[in-house]
């Protein structure tokens, strides 16, 4: 019988991806954090349905993107929640 793999942190998955990503994405505190967990996991679950790795460079816009108080993907149409 497998063991049940172990729950990572989101820190830890992004150490996976790319450690530079990782020391950056420790020192965000407050919107900034919230803003980029936001987006990397967004990009983590959309890399996962379609079955490719995460790529570094997204994850650095993303947080560079939270840095300025920009949400990646937030905008959502009412009209795709509804279909």
């Amino acid at each position: 019988m497998a063991a049940a793999a172990k729950p990572i942190t989101l820190q830890e998955r992004i150490l996976q991806i790319d450690h530079i990503q990782a020391r950056r994405y420790s020192k965000l505190t407050g919107e900034a954090l919230e803003i980029a967990s936001e987006g990397i996991i967004r990009h983590l679950k959309a890399c996962a349905r379609m079955d490719v790795n995460p790529d570094a460079s997204a994850v650095r816009e993303i947080i560079d993107d939270a840095l300025n108080g920009r949400r990646v993907f937030a905008e959502v149409s009412n009209d795709l929640l509804a279909a």
